[in-house]
C-alpha cells in the first residue's frame, strides 16, 4: 500500500512536471516565440542604415529650388576584414579619399558591425573603390541635398547638414516634412560577423520625405537680387535686403539680403568672412530705425483720429522745440507754410511732430500695435525679430516716434504694414510656403490668407494711399517713378545709433516702401540699404528709390501689369544720357555722377561693351542706365558659360549672350523667364542660345 502510494506521488509530480515543461514550451514558442525570434536574428543580422531623401522645395512656378541626388557612403564591416589585410585595405583607401592612413586604419578595425569610412562620395571615387574589391569594404546609399540655383534665395531656403537634417532656414522651419524616413539593408552573418555565402539580404527601401511649394517666384527672386547686387556695387553698402509681398494675400514674392552664400558649400561664407551672420536672413531678423518711410503710421493715425486732413496747415519753421530739445526738419531753414499733403510730400519732421503731440502718446502707441510693430509678424521661417518699441513714451520720444527715430523695426514689418494701407486696411499675416504634398501628389496642407486684423478703415487707407502716391509725383519720391505707372510709396533715411547712445554722423540706412499700381496693388516692395558708402550720397530717395522703381518695373511687366492710361504724373527736367561704350565701370560711375543719373552694372569685364538708354536720349534725373561689361568675345568654338538671364528683357539678354559670343533665340516677348541650355552650361561660342520671354 506504501508503494502504492509512493509510484502515485511520482506520477503525480511527473505529469505536473510534464505539464509545466508543455506549458513552458507552449509560452516560450507560441507567445514569446516571435519576440525571441527577433532577437535571435538581429544576433546574426547585419544591418545598414539607408537614409531618406529630403523632399523638393519648389517655387511657386514648379521651378526646383532644392533637390536631393543619391549619393554612394563608404561602409567598413570590421569583422570582414583580416588584421594581417587591414593596413592594405587602408592604405588603398587612403590614397582613392585623400584621407590620412592611420585615421582610416583606425576606422576599419574599430569593434563595431559597421562604420561610416567617407559619406556622401563623388561617384568617380565610388567607381574607383569599387573596382578595388577590397574585403570588408561596402556602400550605403545616402542622398546629397543640391541647389540648382546657388546663392538664389540661399537665406531663405537654408541648408540641410551631412545627416539631411535642417539647419537653417525653411531646411529647418520645415524638417519633420521634408525629412522622411529612412531605410535599411540586412544581411545575415556567421558567429565570427563574417557574411554567409549566398545568402539573401534584406532591403527595407526609405521613403522620401514631402514636396514643399513656395509662394516665391524664381524670376521675381532673379530681379531682386540683381538689384541688390549693383545696390552693393553703386553704393558701397554694408548689406541690403528686400521684399516683395502680394499685399492682397500677404504671399511673399521675393526675399533677399546680401551679403549671402551658397548654400551647396555654405562654410565657405563663413571660412571667408569669419562669422556665421552671412547665413542670418536679415529680412526678419535684423533690426533698424526705419526713418520716414514710419511717417506712413503717423500720417494713418491723424487722418483716422480726425487731428489733421490732408488741407491742414502747418508752419514749418525748420524745428520744433520739445521739452528743452530742439528737433530739427532736415531742412533747416523750414518749409514754412505748408499743407499736411506738402508735410508728406517733403518729408518734413516737424509737421509730423505737431500731428503726433495733438493725439498724444497712448494714441500713437495704439496705432504702432495695430500696424504690428513691437511683436512678430508670425511669418513661416526660424529666427524673426520682434523688434524694440519704447517702454515708456515721454514728450521727446513721442516727438521722435512720428518721424521714425527710436524704435526698431524689421524689413518683413515695414513690408507687411505698407501692404495694409495697399489693400485697403487690412494686416495680413505674411508667409512663404503655400502647400506640402506627398509623394503621391495628395495635398498635405494648403497654406490660405490669413487677416491679423483692420488697421484703418477703407476709406482712410485710400487717402494715405493718394498722399503716398503725391510723394512720388511732387515730392521725394520722384525716383521711384515708374513710366506708366501710377506709384506710392515714401522714402526714409535713418541714423545709425551708437551702443552707448546717440547717433553716428556719417552712418545711414536708406530705405523705400511702396506699391504699384497705386489704385489695384499688385505688389509691395520694401528696400533697405545699410550705410551706403558711394558718392550718390545717403538718401533714401537717392539710394533706395531707383532700386524700387527698377525692381517694381521688370516685376509689373513679368506680372503681365500693362501701363495705364492715367499714369503718375512726374514733372522733371530731362537730361541727356551721355556716351559710356568702352569706358570702365568706374570712369562710368564718375561720368553718371555729375548728370544725375544712376548705373545698373550687368555682367563682368573691364570694358562696357553697350547700355541702355543709348547715347543721346534724354531721361528723367535719378533714372538708370544699364551698362554691360564684357571682354572681347571669344573665337567661334572656343569653350562658354551659358550665363543666366532670368528676369532679363530681350535686349538685355541678348547683349548679355553676344558679349561672350553666343546668339539667342527668343520665344515670346517681355521677361526672361527660361532658357536651353541652362545656367552653366558649357557649349562652343557662336552656339544658339533658346530664352523664352514673357509680357
Amino acid at each position: 500500500m506504501q508503494i502504492r502510494r509512493r509510484i502515485g506521488f511520482t506520477l503525480v509530480v511527473f505529469m505536473l512536471s510534464l505539464l509545466a515543461l508543455i506549458g513552458r514550451l507552449a509560452w516560450l514558442q507560441l507567445i514569446k516565440g516571435p519576440e525571441l525570434a527577433s532577437k535571435a536574428l538581429a544576433q546574426w543580422m547585419r544591418e545598414i542604415p539607408v537614409e531618406s531623401k529630403r523632399g523638393i522645395i519648389y517655387d511657386s512656378k514648379g521651378n526646383e529650388l532644392a533637390i536631393s541626388a543619391s549619393a554612394d557612403t563608404v561602409v567598413a564591416l570590421p569583422a570582414q576584414i583580416e588584421k594581417e589585410a587591414a593596413p592594405q585595405v587602408a592604405a588603398e583607401l587612403a590614397r582613392v579619399l585623400n584621407m590620412d592612413v592611420n585615421k582610416v586604419l583606425d576606422l576599419i578595425t574599430k569593434k563595431k558591425a559597421a562604420v561610416y569610412v567617407a559619406r556622401k562620395v563623388d561617384p568617380a571615387i565610388a567607381r574607383e573603390i569599387r573596382e578595388l574589391a577590397l574585403p570588408g569594404i561596402t556602400f550605403t546609399e545616402e542622398s546629397r541635398r543640391y541647389y540648382p540655383y546657388g546663392n538664389l534665395a540661399s537665406q531663405v531656403i537654408g541648408f540641410a547638414g551631412i545627416d539631411s537634417q535642417g539647419l537653417y532656414g525653411l531646411e529647418l522651419q520645415y524638417d519633420k516634412w521634408l525629412r522622411g524616413k529612412p531605410g535599411f539593408l540586412q544581411y545575415p552573418t556567421d558567429n565570427k560577423g563574417q557574411e554567409i555565402p549566398n545568402a539573401t539580404p534584406s532591403y527595407v527601401p526609405p521613403q522620401t520625405g514631402y514636396d514643399i511649394h513656395l509662394t516665391i517666384d524664381q524670376v521675381i527672386q532673379h530681379i531682386v537680387e540683381r538689384e541688390l547686387d549693383n545696390l552693393m556695387v553703386m553704393h558701397n553698402a554694408e548689406s541690403v535686403s528686400a521684399l516683395v509681398m502680394n499685399p492682397k494675400t500677404g504671399a511673399i514674392l521675393a526675399m533677399a539680403n546680401r551679403p549671402d552664400f551658397d548654400p551647396n558649400n555654405f562654410m565657405a561664407a563663413v571660412e571667408a568672412t569669419g562669422s556665421q551672420s552671412v547665413w542670418l536672413n536679415q529680412a526678419i531678423s535684423g533690426g533698424f530705425e526705419p526713418g520716414s518711410t514710419f511717417k506712413v503710421v503717423t500720417a494713418t493715425a491723424g487722418l483716422e483720429t480726425g487731428v489733421v486732413k490732408e488741407d491742414s496747415t502747418y508752419y514749418d519753421k525748420g524745428y520744433e522745440v520739445v521739452a528743452g530739445h530742439r528737433l530739427h526738419c532736415w531742412k533747416r531753414t523750414g518749409h514754412g507754410q505748408e499743407t499736411f499733403l506738402e508735410v508728406m510730400q517733403n518729408s518734413c519732421n516737424p509737421g509730423f511732430i505737431d500731428v503726433a503731440q495733438k493725439m498724444g502718446a497712448e494714441t500713437m502707441l495704439e496705432y504702432l500695435k495695430k500696424f504690428g510693430f513691437g511683436k512678430k509678424t508670425g511669418i513661416d521661417l526660424p529666427g524673426e525679430a520682434v523688434g524694440v518699441m519704447f517702454d515708456k513714451v515721454g514728450p521727446v520720444e513721442l516727438a521722435t516716434l512720428s518721424f521714425g527715430q527710436g524704435p526698431s523695426v524689421t524689413p518683413i514689418q515695414q513690408v507687411a504694414a505698407m501692404a495694409a494701407i495697399a489693400n485697403g486696411g487690412k494686416l495680413m499675416q505674411p508667409y512663404i510656403v503655400e502647400s506640402i504634398y506627398d509623394q503621391e501628389g495628395q495635398v498635405i496642407e494648403q497654406r490660405e490668407p490669413k487677416t491679423v486684423q483692420q488697421v484703418t478703415t477703407p476709406e482712410i487707407a485710400a487717402r494715405v494711399a493718394a498722399m503716398l502716391e503725391s510723394v512720388v509725383a511732387d515730392g521725394g519720391g520722384r525716383n521711384a517713378y515708374i513710366p506708366g505707372f501710377r506709384v506710392a510709396g515714401k522714402t526714409g533715411t535713418a541714423q545709425v545709433p551708437k551702443p552707448g547712445g546717440g547717433y553716428y554722423s556719417d552712418k545711414y540706412i536708406a530705405s523705400f516702401s511702396g506699391f504699384a499700381p497705386a489704385n489695384d496693388p499688385k505688389v509691395v516692395v520694401f528696400i533697405a540699404v545699410h550705410n551706403p558708402r558711394g558718392k550718390y550720397g545717403h538718401y533714401g530717395s537717392q539710394v533706395a528709390g531707383p532700386a524700387f522703381r527698377n525692381m517694381a518695373e521688370d516685376i509689373l511687366y513679368y506680372m503681365d501689369v500693362h501701363p495705364q492710361s492715367e499714369a503718375t504724373n512726374v514733372q522733371a527736367e530731362l537730361v541727356e544720357v551721355p556716351n559710356l561704350v568702352n569706358s570702365s565701370s568706374t570712369q562710368a560711375l564718375e561720368t553718371l555722377r555729375d548728370t544725375g543719373l544712376n548705373i545698373r552694372i550687368d555682367g563682368q569685364g573691364a570694358k562696357i561693351l553697350d547700355q541702355v538708354p543709348k547715347p543721346g536720349v534724354r531721361i528723367a534725373p535719378g533714372s538708370t542706365v544699364v551698362v554691360f561689361m564684357g571682354e572681347k568675345p571669344p573665337s567661334a568654338g572656343e569653350p562658354v558659360s551659358v550665363p543666366d538671364v532670368a528676369g532679363l528683357s530681350l535686349r538685355d539678354a541678348s547683349v548679355k549672350l553676344s558679349a561672350i559670343g553666343l546668339q539667342v533665340q527668343a520665344v515670346g516677348s517681355g521677361i526672361a523667364i527660361d532658357q536651353s541650355p541652362a545656367p552653366g552650361t558649357v557649349i562652343p561660342a557662336g552656339s544658339i542660345v533658346t530664352v523664352q520671354f514673357r509680357p
